[in-house]
């Protein structure tokens, strides 16, 4: 049974329930909605079958809402394109101009004076890089480093620049709407450079009463890394986006920036995905590259919560080969990894439920234990132990199916639904016939049962740690 997570973006490939239910019984665990391409009919379409699937499967099939972000994009050109010749020079306007092999403009005029002479700018996602070599007030001289052919609208960056650019613009807006007024548990938020992009987005949840929405940081800039520490201080955790962060960073540098990233999700107790290109020969095979293979393993040893396929399952012709191709990956890599998180926060100061959840991952190790049962109102306690990566299933026994949703993205959590006991004898019995019904069990097997006791229905601290000896 595999414990990392598989998000799958959801297209014409596989939006329909029939396709979505096989998925999701291959090891799909959350259905990504892209804005960037998703029309209104196929967002609804997405929501639809995933609650469908929720109620052939009984599974707790997640929704990700993941946003376009604050685009820098190129004007348009007579006849369509421009080709920049390396050597030459070509200037970048404020004006608002039908550009040519002189000039051009760009969508947002005042990101240009965020940018200064030294600095380099890439375009169409780095296949041209130009220097800037002159400043005045229309806009950037630059030199073409890297030519080719640049078409209408194409992307553009600058490395390590922070561009003065609304971070949330007319088009996400209108998307977060459609997200806060629809079923889904999880935010993923493009081109987060600083902290505060991820507060603008917290106080629209808060504005529209959607708290409830978890928000992954979309790691995808030089400033995203730089600002990772303060933006995992505010964000429920990260996507390390593979593809728009290659055009940032050098190639040879990106195995590197993925651990770190990963480890630094796990110092700060908060969720890592790993996305893009994981299984890009199955958009075509139905078998991927041995590259692959190693590709997603390495993303489990590192200690990933989850993993991410894009186009594999949105536009190619075996999605359901493709989700069960990484759960084999996934589940085998699994039994190899060796991960020991308490040895790495030890001597942090800690509170008290925190120090009782250290506590029950180490006895589980130590006495191999079959399971964790994790009784949780808020899902905090399943959490805090999913970061520390036990050896033993977690079991997230919670009596709120939103909430056990909102888990479906942590690793080695399963949420189960049960009732609102009134007793910690009724919780602890419930423990033992829960864990019993879902893995097999023999006389002298443990599990370790923990949570927040008594059990009133509100949230409070975890304050329990009992060890039973099936009998």
């Amino acid at each position: 049974m595999k414990k990392t997570k598989i998000i799958c973006s959801i297209g014409p490939a596989s939006n329909n329930p029939d396709i979505m239910e096989e998925m999701v019984n291959k090891g799909m665990n959350v259905a990504r909605i892209n804005f960037t391409h998703a029309t209104l009919e196929e967002k609804n379409m997405v929501i639809s079958s995933v609650l469908e699937v929720r109620k052939r499967t009984n599974k707790p099939v997640a929704i990700l809402y993941d946003t376009r972000g604050p685009e820098f994009r190129c004007g348009e050109f007579e006849g369509g394109s421009v080709t920049l010749v390396e050597g030459e020079t070509i200037k970048i306007v404020k004006e608002n101009v039908l550009g040519n092999s002189k000039r051009f403009s760009v969508n947002h005029p005042k990101a240009l004076d965020s940018i200064n002479v030294g600095n380099y700018i890439l375009l169409e996602n780095a296949k041209m890089k130009v220097e800037v070599i002159d400043k005045d007030s229309e806009g950037l001289i630059c030199k073409i480093i890297n030519g080719g052919v640049l078409g209408n609208k194409k992307s553009i960056s600058a490395p390590g620049v922070k561009l003065d650019i609304p971070y949330v613009g007319e088009k996400d807006l209108e998307d977060l709407k459609y997200a806060f007024s629809h079923d889904g548990e999880y935010l993923a938020i493009s081109f987060v450079s600083s902290k505060e992009d991820v507060l603008e987005i917290r106080n629209l949840m808060h504005e529209y009463k959607r708290d409830d929405l978890q928000i992954i940081c979309k790691i995808e800039s030089e400033l995203g890394i730089k600002n990772l520490d303060e933006i995992l201080s505010v964000a429920d955790g990260v996507m390390i986006a593979r593809g728009d962060l290659g055009t940032e960073i050098p190639s040879e540098m990106l195995p590197v920036i993925q651990k770190e990233i990963i480890s630094k999700c796990r110092r700060h107790g908060k969720l890592c995905v790993v996305a893009t290109e994981m299984l890009e020969t199955m958009m075509e095979e139905n078998r991927p590259k041995r590259a692959e293979t190693s590709d997603i393993a390495n993303a489990v040893l590192d200690g990933t919560d989850a993993v991410m396929l894009s186009g594999e399952t949105t536009v190619g012709k075996h999605p359901i080969e493709t989700v069960e191709e990484m759960a084999k990956i996934c589940e085998a890599t699994e039994k190899y990894a060796q991960f020991d998180y308490l040895r790495d926060r030890r001597g942090e100061l800690s509170d008290i439920p925190t120090a009782i959840c250290e506590s029950v991952v180490g006895v589980s190790n130590r006495l191999k234990a079959k399971a964790i049962c994790a009784n949780t109102i808020s899902g905090q306690t399943a959490k805090t132990i999913s970061n520390l990566k036990p050896d033993a299933l977690i079991l997230a026994l919670c009596p709120n199916a939103k909430v056990g949703r909102q888990l479906a993205l942590y690793y080695g959590v399963f949420p189960i639904d049960i009732p609102l006991f009134k007793t910690t004898d009724e919780i602890l019995t419930e423990s033992v016939y829960e864990a019993r019904k879902f893995i097999p069990l023999n006389k002298g097997d443990l599990i370790i049962t923990t949570g927040s006791f008594p059990h009133t229905g509100m949230s409070t601290p975890t304050n329990l740690l009992k060890i039973e000896e099936i009998e």
